[in-house]
Parts: C-alpha cells; sequence; structure tokens
C-alpha cells in the first residue's frame, strides 16, 4: 500500500470517528457535513486503489462503518422510545382532561 493510500485510510476512520463523536454530541449538521466528506472521499480512494485494493484494510473501515451504523440505531431506537412515551402521555392528559369535563 503507498503512502497516499494509508493516509487515505487514516484520513477515512478519522472521518468516522469524527462522525461518531459528532452523532453523540447530537451535531446533526455537523454529521451531514462528515458523511458527504467520507463519501467523497471513499469513492476517490476505491476510484484510486481500486476496491480489493487492500481487503484488510477496508474490512476494518468497514466495521468501524458497522459500528457508527449500529450506535446511530441504538440512537434512533431511543428516541421512538421517547416519542410513543410522550404520545401516550398526551393521550392521558387528554383522556384525564376529558373525563374531568365529563363528571
Amino acid at each position: 500500500m503507498t503512502d497516499t493510500a494509508s493516509q487515505m485510510l487514516q484520513a477515512l476512520h478519522a472521518d468516522l470517528d469524527a462522525l461518531k463523536n459528532a452523532i453523540n454530541a447530537e451535531d446533526h449538521a455537523a454529521a451531514e457535513q462528515i458523511v458527504a466528506t467520507h463519501d467523497q472521499r471513499l469513492r476517490s480512494y476505491i476510484q484510486d486503489n481500486g476496491a480489493a485494493g487492500s481487503a484488510d484494510a477496508l474490512q476494518a473501515l468497514l466495521a468501524q462503518q458497522h459500528a457508527v451504523a449500529d450506535r446511530m440505531r441504538e440512537l434512533r431506537d431511543e428516541a421512538a422510545l421517547h416519542l410513543r412515551a410522550e404520545r401516550q402521555s398526551t393521550r392521558a392528559a387528554s383522556a384525564y382532561l376529558q373525563a374531568g369535563t365529563l363528571a
């Protein structure tokens, strides 16, 4: 692997670290920008080195991408739980108010 390819892989891993941090900080604007930059960088790496350029290095990158995606799913599921609880609470409060006006 050339030094340039190695530097590009390091930058791709750094992108994913930055994305993980932005996601954990709920900085959605930064996360969006990081994803766009990462996508361009990855496309450039594959164009310059081929998809099979360094299978082990790409496998490690893929594992890191899966870890970030797993974290995003966890956060999505947590948000969904909060939204469901909020809807249930709102319905309960509405029912309570309605019952009070009927009494």
